[in-house]
């Protein structure tokens, strides 16, 4: 078949299995590495070889993507917490995996690769399940995607080693030079990001098609750099490479919005290859221990994350919904041991035992996301917890307080100066932990918590407190906590929640708030009075003392 007839049926047959697949609440990609087995087993596969050519060109866009949003930031700001329970995964999951593999008889070098394929969970799947739920950003979501964020780094950082390598076995000399070869580019990388590559796409800002042209070839033309024997790295790695360029331009945003459906098209084309070698790869040899695999990441994974956290003092509830997250692997253990077959460190049957397990925990591990709450119910009672005291004055410091303010971060920051000029004892809940740890070293009552969390209400002894204050502005857990508040205290504490507008307002009234903050609300009252008091023309004065306090 000529190439414009393959790449119709694969598209054709590819799209369909992604609707089918994404109606079922699972990831598209699921549907193109099944449509991808279709085609090779029924004879087709020999015809699909343009189609791994251009599928690697998808992986390039996804990787230059990563490095226009890489963030770097974010993951310094999540802190200890994130970087500790992100990292003990990846070490804990590897070594079990590695261990697993050569008992089923993977070389050292496969057994290797596959330790690392298994820890790493997929980012975008996650994000995408807990945005549906609601549930981004609670606690146990901020420490999932923290995690995750931790495990992409790696993945990144492995990508570029194997890139560099050459084909056959692995030496320490090579490695060095692999490792000096990338911080050379990545020394050249920030060069060009700092002084170079801003202005040249400011100056073509003004028109969307040619900063979108300039932004694909410039992929591209690193890409290829990067590629040429004299660099001796990988496309994916150029791709990698220019994204960090563009990402301190203004304009990356456009540039990531334009070259994001360039990339899904590529990368369908990416794992229908994929799903092609489960046939190729022979899956009747490697079924069982695709099966052995798959139930080690759904249930081995979790339980590793669940220990992390209970062992970091979390409660079992923000542990258990964490470590739910890591129970199938990512795109990017594909990408990796893709990687690693086209540097000669393995062989296609690692390829097909990584992709039938993506398949099965993709499939298992998005059902449990969905219903982690009715699961955890089920086995709570099964999970040994540590009872978690806070980090000043055991339990006695957490429940001797007059106030219980959840949430520091937004309107809490000023409530919570105010009782404390009348005198009031806090106790401060907030899921992030570099907020806890900056409010105990000033000598403040605080405790990583999240909202959501039942449980957290007995730890704390609310019936003791004379007032609780949610900064929270989400609807159902205020509800929750007015529930929880309400029945289990016949005289209870004053309840303050916050909400977005006046129809949620009215919900939580009717549920029992004794006042409920809507800040838009109380903003527009605020600047009302201000003008009636003051005039239009003071105004600015007005703005200047507010800036002075925040």
């Amino acid at each position: 078949m000529d190439t414009l007839t393959v790449l119709a049926i694969v598209v054709g047959l590819a799209t369909g299995a992604g609707i089918i697949i994404r109606r079922a609440g699972l990831p598209a990609m699921l549907g193109y590495i099944l449509a991808g087995a279709v085609i090779s087993g029924v004879g087709w596969g020999r015809g699909l070889g343009v189609v791994g050519e251009l599928g690697q060109l998808g992986v390039t866009l996804l990787l230059f993507l990563v490095g226009l949003e890489l963030p770097i930031s974010q993951l310094v700001r999540l802190g200890r917490t994130v970087l500790v329970s992100g990292g003990a995964q990846i070490a804990v999951t590897s070594v079990v995996g590695f261990v697993l593999a050569r008992w089923m008889g993977f070389t050292l070098v496969e057994a290797i690769f596959l330790g690392v394929a298994l820890t790493f969970s997929s980012t975008i799947v996650v994000v995408k399940l807990l945005s549906e739920k609601k549930e981004l950003q609670s606690l146990h979501g901020r420490i999932a995607v923290g995690s995750l964020l931790v495990q992409d780094f790696v993945a990144i950082g492995l990508l570029v080693v194997l890139s560099g390598w050459g084909k056959g076995a692995w030496s320490g000399p090579e490695l060095v030079g692999v490792i000096i070869k990338g911080l050379v580019l990545v020394a050249a990388t920030f060069g060009l990001a700092e002084m170079v590559v801003p202005r040249l796409v400011k100056s073509l800002a003004a028109n969307t098609e040619t900063l979108f042209a300039f932004s694909l070839a410039w992929c591209l033309g690193i890409a290829a750099l990067a590629a040429s024997p004299i660099v001796g790295f990988s496309a994916e790695v150029g791709g990698l490479l220019a994204g960090l360029t563009l990402a301190n331009a203004a304009e990356h945003f456009q540039v990531m919005a334009r070259v994001r459906p360039v990339r899904d098209f590529f990368m369908l084309l990416f794992f229908v290859g994929l799903g092609a070698s489960l046939t190729v790869g022979g899956v009747g040899d490697n079924w069982w221990r695709a099966a052995v695999l798959s139930a080690y990441v759904l249930i081995g994974n979790p339980l590793i994350m669940l220990a992390i956290l209970t062992w970091m003092g979390y409660s079992k509830r923000t542990a258990f919904l964490a470590g739910l997250t890591m129970g199938q692997i990512s795109e990017f253990s594909l990408i990796v041991v893709a990687a690693a077959v086209r540097s000669g460190q393995v062989g296609d049957r690692v390829v097909a035992t990584v992709a039938m397990v993506g398949v099965v925990t993709m499939t298992i591990c998005s059902y449990l996301i969905s219903h982690g709450e009715k699961f955890y119910v089920s086995v709570s009672r099964f999970i040994p917890g540590r009872k978690r005291t806070g980090r000043k004055g055991g339990e006695e410091g957490i429940r001797s307080f007059e106030v219980v303010l959840f949430g520091h971060s937004r309107a809490g920051s000023v409530i919570r100066p105010a009782l404390e000029r009348l005198g009031k004892k806090i106790m401060v809940v907030d899921f992030d932990p570099q907020v806890v740890e900056k409010l105990e070293r000033e000598g403040k009552l605080a405790v990583y918590g999240d909202m959501s969390d039942v449980e957290l209400y007995d730890e704390l002894g609310l019936k003791n407190a004379r007032l609780v204050v949610s900064t929270v502005s989400d609807l159902s857990d205020n509800l929750q906590l007015l529930e929880v508040v309400k029945s289990k205290t016949k005289k209870g504490p004053k309840v303050v929640t916050t909400a977005v507008d006046g129809a949620e307002a009215k919900v939580m009234y009717a549920a029992g708030a004794d006042y409920v903050l809507v800040p838009n609300h109380a903003g527009g009252e605020l600047l009302a009075r201000v003008i009636e008091e003051q005039g239009i023309e003071r105004i600015d004065q007005w703005g200047k003392t507010q800036l002075a306090g925040l």
